[in-house]
């Protein structure tokens, strides 16, 4: 929300804060944004939106780019972060993508400083292999929280590398980002809620009474140790999600998705090309 890579001066930021408690009300309090977005937009909005309601009730996640993980820049980052914010601690920090430029040992030192001042509760690392997150997890103070990464019907790539196991294993949150995957032109790949895109998923879709990107979020919901963050102004669409936790696929139906599904890719990616795991 805000723009992409820098803020738009275009964008209907009154919308997104409306969207952002309309969500709220709806009983949503797990708020996922990050500094990249449009270049700190995104948390002013967030900031915004947040400011009628107790803080104690929300957890709000944010993360630091991975040009920024040196000691220093971390801390720095996480500072305008709250700023931003309007708040005096962020309940989850990630690491939002790995860096290999940059220690593991120096970013873990930043995070273990914010742990001690307090100002984050928790550890997060998104966009990473079990190898990189060991790797991080064994410099840090505090177990981590939660690990956040591209998994939907078509990216399998977390289960291919054994990164949802491991979170299991581990008693680890599993977060999965563009739960509902958007079309690719580059990739030839098309929207999980575009009816008529996949004839499997509107199947299983009918016999529930749902739309396939109810069906999809689904799939993933239902999932041990798997929760969502998703990026919706329509107040229809954000009712469709929630929705969709009452409904609860057969393991016919679930199986059918995991294993038929007719497009599965071994690696995540943006609107740009394919970006795995690190």
């Amino acid at each position: 929300m805000g723009g992409r890579n820098e803020p738009d001066p275009n964008n209907d930021d009154a919308g997104d804060v409306a969207a952002i408690r309309r969500a709220i009300e709806a009983g949503v309090r797990h708020i996922d944004t990050a500094e990249l977005y449009a270049n700190g937009r995104a948390e002013e909005l967030v900031g915004e939106a947040a400011r009628p309601y107790d803080r104690l009730s929300l957890f709000i996640a944010s993360k630091v780019r991975e040009t920024k993980l040196g000691y220093d820049a971390v801390l720095e980052s996480c500072e305008r972060s709250l700023e931003r914010l309007k708040t005096d601690y962020l309940d989850l920090y990630y690491v939002h993508k790995p860096n290999p430029a940059i220690p593991a040992e120096e970013t873990a030192a930043a995070f273990n400083e914010l742990l001690r001042r307090g100002m984050i509760k928790n550890v997060g690392i998104s966009n990473a292999t079990v190898e990189t997150t060991e790797k991080f997890a064994s410099f840090l103070d505090s177990p981590i929280f939660a690990v956040q990464c591209h998994y939907n019907l078509i990216v399998r790539e977390p289960v291919l590398k054994g990164v949802l196991e491991y979170c299991r294993r581990k008693k680890i949150h599993f977060i999965a980002w563009r739960p509902v995957q958007l079309p690719s032109e580059k990739l030839g790949i098309r929207s999980l809620a575009e009816r008529g895109a996949y004839p499997l998923l509107d199947q299983i879709a009918d016999k529930y009474g749902m739309t396939p990107a109810q069906t999809a979020v689904r799939w993933l919901t239902q999932q041990e140790n798997v929760g969502i963050v998703f990026k919706t102004k329509n107040p229809e669409h954000l009712k469709e999600i929630i929705d969709a936790q009452n409904v609860t696929l057969s393991d016919e139906d679930t199986e059918a998705l995991t294993r038929d599904f007719p497009r599965m890719e071994a690696e995540g990616f943006t609107t740009g090309g394919k970006a795995p795991l690190i």
